[in-house]
């Protein structure tokens, strides 16, 4: 049987990030279509094929594998948050977001001027469904251009998500749409558009709902951004533009208060300084490889003594006629 030949031109990284990227895209949309959501687990998988064409298949095994299993464990640890029997908040996010807007609640003002609007949930629905699909697309990315890179992202976005689980675990904060139930945000809702079922395995992780605060959904794509930007501006600015883009639907489907978007900022920024100033310096596989040296250049060998390099200088002329004249019969 004849082997399958990939192109050369497809395994180089450029061409490989866009049909990588492409790819992801449809069968991520085809997914929520369905009503399937995008979850670490399924993304595993649909991304095999591309570590198969980048011929790296042990290598994506090696740095994947553990990368999506840390992840699908955090989301089991955040399920013990409940357990502890903190008692969840509602009042302090909701005066504080009222305080930055002058006695008015974000959500409370989008969801009566906006909530209508039924093509704006949907776009704000389908961003809010991205919340994995887009860390793991740049990490994808990274990891196809600079696996160093990758691992950096992905140190950070495991660091950030453990802790704010701690904070999860603390001080749990219930959502807006979560507040009206009991009372304390009157109009707010879930304003989610599409129907969503999680896979079999993440059903199982039971995440806990009161975990608000900080937003990750906020927290990744800017992560995502951060960690783009050495790499490619473009990409880093789209990465930025979409940012923008779920902090608005967090905060207009009634999922997020804008305190828990500015506390997803605060702690994607500070992780990614203490990954790149602290952790960068102290661990070697997190620091690219100088290039090697060029080779020496061969010693010249000594230049040959030219009868310029032996002629007398003009004071040893000098010496020498007058040494000649006082020896000469007078």
């Amino acid at each position: 049987m004849s082997r399958i030949r990939i192109p050369a031109s497809l395994r180089r990284p450029g061409p490989l990030v866009l049909v990588a990227l492409a790819y992801l895209a449809l069968v991520s949309g085809l997914m929520i279509w369905r009503g399937i959501s995008v979850s670490p687990d399924y993304l595993l998988l649909i991304i095999v094929p591309i570590a198969v064409l980048s011929g790296r298949f042990l290598g994506f095994l090696k740095d994947w594998v553990p990368f999506v299993a840390l992840f699908l464990g955090y989301e089991a640890v955040r399920g013990v948050a409940p357990k502890a029997h903190f008692p969840r908040h509602y009042g302090f996010v909701i005066r504080i977001d009222k305080a930055m807007f002058g006695g008015t609640d974000p959500s409370q003002f989008l969801q009566a001027h906006l909530g209508d609007l039924h093509w704006l949930r949907v776009v704000c629905t389908i961003a809010y469904f991205c919340h994995f699909l887009i860390p793991i697309g740049v990490g994808l990315a990274l990891w196809l251009v600079d696996r160093v890179q990758f691992l950096r992202f992905t140190v950070a976005m495991l660091a950030m998500s453990f802790a704010a689980f701690v904070v999860f675990l603390v001080l749990p904060v219930a959502p807006p749409w979560l507040a009206d139930k009991h009372g304390f945000l009157p109009g707010v809702h879930s304003l989610i558009a599409l129907p969503s079922a999680v896979s079999p395995i993440y059903h199982q992780l039971d995440p806990d709902v009161a975990a608000a605060f900080p937003s990750l959904h906020a927290a990744y794509p800017l992560l995502a951004a951060l960690a783009l930007w050495p790499i490619t501006r473009r990409g880093a600015t789209a990465a930025f533009a979409w940012t923008g883009l779920v902090w608005f639907s967090v905060v207009y489907l009634g999922q997020h208060y804008v305190t828990d978007i500015i506390g997803g900022i605060v702690f994607a920024v500070v992780t990614w300084l203490i990954v790149n100033e602290i952790l960068v310096p102290l661990v070697p596989s997190l620091r690219h490889r100088p290039p090697p040296e060029p080779p020496l250049a061969a010693t010249s060998p000594p230049a040959a003594v030219t009868s310029q390099d032996t002629a007398a200088s003009p004071e040893e002329s000098t010496t020498s006629a007058e040494t000649s004249s006082s020896t000469s019969p007078g």
